[in-house]
């Protein structure tokens, strides 16, 4: 049975220099040193990144001791996943963007010696991958919650509880490269300031928190 992919292209791009400041670990503090970089890297973002992200809505099949199987799906193998989806219905897979310009201006700046410019820079599309995915994060939470449903934790390839293999998985569900996203050989994607996840709902889902 073929799945019905949903692209967002329309996310909104609002970074905010707090968010780049807080990606920096300075929390509500500013370092005078970085000010000005900081501020050019969140007024650059909005030219330099195209938010995009697709996602996907999967029926639970069984979930096991050490896994989660779909409807027409793949496995997710891991005792903490079979563990967050408990009492899950659904699962929703995600992969999001912000596109390839920001790393190619960071390369640049690399190129020319501007090392620190770079490094913010790259701190900035941190900010805003967070940001886009936060966003299309929060329409799926917004449809979900309107359902009556509990939504889980976003479970995330690359954390502890998850190996970075897990993108294996996330791939073979959602044609990434319509919104220009590639996985490699060693499971990170193309571009780098990209992210994916899976999210488990259900009206009866036992919600559990991050274990890092």
């Amino acid at each position: 049975m073929a799945i019905e992919v949903i692209e967002i292209q329309d996310v909104p791009n609002d970074l905010k220099e707090s968010e780049v400041w807080t990606v920096l670990g300075a929390g509500d503090r500013v370092v005078p040193g970085l000010a000005k970089d900081v501020a050019r890297g969140t007024e650059l973002s909005k030219t330099l990144c195209s938010p995009r992200g697709l996602y996907t809505r999967l029926e639970v099949d069984q979930v096991g001791p050490k896994g989660v199987s779909f409807v027409d799906g793949p496995y997710l193998d891991g005792k903490f996943l079979a563990h967050c989806f408990e009492g899950a219905r659904e699962a929703i897979f995600a992969v999001v963007t912000v596109g390839p310009e920001l790393e190619k201006s960071e390369a640049e700046l690399f190129a020319e010696g501007s090392s620190v410019e770079a490094i913010v820079l790259d701190v900035v599309g941190s900010a805003s991958i967070m940001n886009a995915f936060s966003h299309i994060s929060n329409l799926i939470y917004e449809d979900v919650t309107d359902r009556g449903w509990q939504t889980g934790m976003c479970l995330q390839p690359g954390q502890s509880y998850w190996d970075v293999t897990g993108q294996r998985e996330i791939f073979q569900v959602l044609p990434a490269e319509r919104i220009g996203v590639q996985l490699l050989e060693s499971c990170f994607m193309l571009p780098q300031k990209s992210q994916s996840g899976v999210i488990p709902l259900g009206p009866e889902l036992k919600v559990h928190s991050d274990p890092d």
